[in-house]
């Protein structure tokens, strides 16, 4: 398990960058900075003000969901150069019954009953490869009060797969249309009790 290495007063030297892991901030300013630094990471630099605001909208919904929990990393300027975020997995959330619905029974008992739901890991494509993404995720699944933590990523993403099969993630189901047929799946599921 990646430990957070160099950590001094809440400040983690990557690189020659001075980057600050900090509990998100639920304001309005803080959802929006968030919403823009999402396009940016998912869509590119392409992205409209509409993207940012259906983004902030889905965020700030999420930020009232039990047991929600969320970390930023920001640099000496202030600039967003990361965040991860995620919440209890409670029946009737509309992505647990997407997961749901690709598990077998048997994955369900063991998976979903005190799970925490890790919704976004995004890092700025600037700060990429520097250690900022280990450093979020342990912080929000680190102390959790689940058994076990499910999220899911595209089985295109060959980073996001490296990443998490590196840091001892489960593949649970593959090619999974969680969402669609046209964007498939990879559900993974770390048991928190071994960590």
């Amino acid at each position: 398990m990646y430990k957070l290495e160099g950590l001094e007063g809440g400040r983690l030297k990557i690189l020659d960058s001075d980057i600050a892991i900090k509990p998100l901030d639920k304001s309005d300013r803080e959802i929006d900075r968030l919403a823009e630094s999402y396009c940016l990471t998912f869509i590119g630099e392409s992205f409209s003000k509409q993207d940012v605001d259906e983004t902030a909208v889905n965020l700030s919904k999420h930020t009232d969901y039990p047991g929600f929990r969320g970390f930023k990393a920001v640099d000496g300027d202030g600039s967003i150069a990361g965040f991860a975020y995620g919440y209890t997995s409670v029946p009737g959330q509309y992505y647990r019954e997407k997961i749901q619905a690709q598990l077998t029974k048997e994955q369900e008992v063991v998976w979903l009953i005190s799970c925490f739901e890790v919704v976004e890991v995004a890092v700025n494509p600037l700060f990429r490869r520097k250690g900022i993404a280990g450093n979020l995720l342990d912080k929000l699944i680190g102390n959790q009060p689940h058994r076990t933590a499910l999220l899911t990523t595209g089985i295109e993403n060959k980073a996001a797969i490296e990443f998490y099969q590196n840091r001892g993630w489960e593949m649970l189901q593959n090619n999974s249309p969680v969402i669609s047929e046209g964007d498939l799946q990879i559900i993974y599921g770390l048991n928190l009790e071994e960590e």
